[in-house]
């Protein structure tokens, strides 16, 4: 365990947790994405990117860093990024992308994610990255909100091409935060 502050640890997965990765997706995903999917159906995104081949790849990927978010002793939540992966807008800034970071509606409102960002950050720099990216979903309003506060900017939208979201919801924007 890692602790970030006093009810905030972080634990490194392996391929052993793959069914508690996938059990705590499935809880913690629906609630803030399940409108984006027809039928409001889930099950295409957990497969894709929690199946455990693509597991095995994501952990096989020495830059990469995966880890499940306690609050309290409780799990609630997932944290991934990828040190040495190029921003396009400033491709000469060495970079790190906020891959994933889900937390349940249970740590929402509490300052976890504040602090995981503030802990992220500091582990870019001291990886000698003077930048983090990440991508949202347009539609997600809360977390814009939260990514701007947290001092990320606007960077070029992008779509989604999964033919399962809602055509009207695949909108995406990057985001970045130089840091110094």
């Amino acid at each position: 365990m890692i602790w970030i502050s006093k009810d905030i640890q972080i634990k490194v997965l392996s391929i052993k947790d793959h069914p508690t990765l996938l059990s705590l997706l499935k809880r913690i995903y629906p609630p803030s994405y399940k409108h984006l999917w027809q039928n409001e159906d889930c099950s295409f995104y957990f497969n894709k990117f929690y199946g455990k081949e693509n597991l095995k790849i994501e952990l096989s990927n020495a830059n990469a860093a995966y880890y499940f978010v306690y609050h309290n002793s409780n799990r609630v939540g997932i944290l991934r990024f990828v040190y040495h992966t190029p921003f396009e807008d400033f491709p000469k800034i060495k970079s790190t992308y906020l891959n994933r970071i889900y937390l349940g509606e249970e740590a929402q409102g509490k300052g976890v994610a504040k602090q995981l960002f503030n802990w992220t950050e500091n582990c870019v720099k001291e990886n000698g990255g003077h930048l983090i990216w990440l991508k949202v979903m347009d539609s997600q309003k809360q977390a814009l909100r939260f990514y701007e506060k947290q001092g990320y900017k606007l960077g070029k939208p992008t779509n989604l091409e999964f033919e399962l979201i809602h055509p009207n919801l695949r909108g995406m924007y990057t985001m970045y935060k130089l840091i110094k």
